[in-house]
């Protein structure tokens, strides 16, 4: 593998002639005067009001949360209300096809038995999904790790929550919590990436979050609201199909009646997706506010330093997938000096990679943040505010702390996975 630059310079600033210290790692930009941030804001007058009132919504309820540090629990109010009869308006339309096709096929014509038929195939397509609980090579399961289980379970015990039922091993540089399936069973998965850039403290804030959600009161992972989001989607999956998002985005061109089907298909398909944004928005503000009382069951677990630092790992995302890019090329190319594992290579220098990552690209991360309102997806508060948060709530200290041996047996445990994953991302 090349050796990694990090030699500095210092220059002036072409925006104000201050002095910057530049990384030929990253980008070279300016803390006074914010020369060479990052991508401008978006232009035109239109989008730049519907950002400025996304903000504005988000930093009210940060506001709020601010001022009543010690009450975060997520309330139901009219919002909820709203959002549950919009979700029983999709399951019912969804009983209304079964029941329609049932009495097609019981009491209806002869010559409309067919239609009942093609109604319960229907039914089945619209039907609510739950998730599906199958048989994964990322899962280790608990005999395969059980030092990672039982400090999955120390943690969960600590903070009220419900065990998880397995624990999934992604490629991803990030964390979930998921309840599946008809019996509602919880799945943790952890993204390699990310377990990678964190401390061991940091891991356990990481664990704590994701199972702080297990009693959190998020109103978009109770099955009523989940089920029809995921309905909605469903739905409209099935009226869109790819040709009409290619037509949509004008990247192919069809020919006429593909072109007026493509239009029908999207104005019929308008209802979904108003009443799925609908759904988004009434939920919304519950959503992050579960985040926020996540992000400090985090803290509870393994403190407020370990819970705000965790959280402050997570601007290196792009940064981590570039160094990824740079180690998959390297990999392909066979760059690598003979005799080097390429498995350990590659967990090795991204490790490295991401502690050598200067104070001003981690400033920078937070500046962007900050102006584009940047977070983990849409259904989390942007990340400078979680980190902020954390600094203005009450200071807790770790309540899991493992030993070293623990997490020896637990980087024993993980090296199957590693060495999946590296190759996944190394396309080797």
């Amino acid at each position: 593998m090349p050796e990694t630059l990090t030699t500095t310079t210092t220059r002036p600033c072409p925006g104000c002639a201050a002095q910057i210290v530049t990384d030929p790692r990253f980008p070279a930009w300016c803390p006074a005067c914010e020369w060479n941030l990052g991508a401008e804001p978006p232009r035109g007058r239109w989008r730049r009001w519907r950002r400025a009132r996304d903000h504005a919504r988000i930093e009210r309820l940060y506001a709020k949360l601010a001022a009543r540090p010690d009450d975060l629990r997520v309330g139901h109010g009219a919002p909820w209300f709203l959002a549950v009869l919009l979700a029983a308006l999709v399951h019912l339309c969804t009983l209304a096809v079964l029941a329609g096709s049932l009495w097609l096929l019981v009491d209806g014509h002869p010559f409309l038995k067919p239609l009942g038929v093609v109604g319960l195939g229907l039914t089945w397509l619209l039907r609510p999904r739950l998730g599906t609980w199958r048989a994964d090579p990322a899962v280790l399961a608990r005999e395969q790790a059980p030092a990672l289980h039982a400090l999955v379970d120390r943690i969960a015990d600590e903070l009220g929550t419900r065990r998880p039922d397995r624990i999934r091993i992604t490629r991803a540089f990030n964390a979930s919590y998921r309840v599946q399936g008809l019996r509602r069973r919880v799945e943790l998965s952890l993204g390699l990436p990310l377990w990678t850039a964190l401390t061991e403290q940091e891991r356990i804030a990481l664990i704590g979050h994701e199972l702080g959600h297990g009693s959190n009161s998020d109103q978009r992972r109770g099955p009523w609201l989940h089920t029809a989001l995921r309905t909605l989607e469903a739905w409209h999956a099935l009226m869109v199909p790819h040709a009409g998002d290619a037509f949509r985005r004008r990247a192919a061109h069809t020919g006429a009646i593909e072109d007026l089907v493509a239009w029908l298909l999207l104005w019929c398909a308008g209802p979904v997706r108003l009443l799925h944004h609908a759904l988004h928005r009434l939920t919304a503000l519950s959503s992050q506010r579960a985040e926020y009382l996540a992000d400090e069951m985090a803290a509870r677990a393994a403190s407020s330093a370990a819970a705000g630092s965790m959280l402050g790992k997570l601007f290196l995302r792009d940064t981590a997938w570039t160094r990824v890019f740079q180690q998959s090329a390297a990999a392909q190319n066979r760059m690598l000096p003979k005799g080097t594992d390429p498995v350990e290579e590659f967990w090795t220098g991204l490790g490295e990679y991401l502690e050598s990552v200067p104070p001003a690209e981690h400033e920078r991360r937070a500046r962007l943040s900050a102006r584009d309102m940047t977070a983990v997806d849409v259904s989390h508060p942007p990340t400078h505010l979680r980190v902020q948060l954390r600094t203005q709530r009450p200071q807790q200290p770790a309540a899991v702390v493992a030993d070293p041996s623990d997490w020896a047996a637990i980087h024993h445990e993980l090296a199957p996975a590693r060495h999946r994953v590296a190759h996944e991302l190394l396309g080797l």
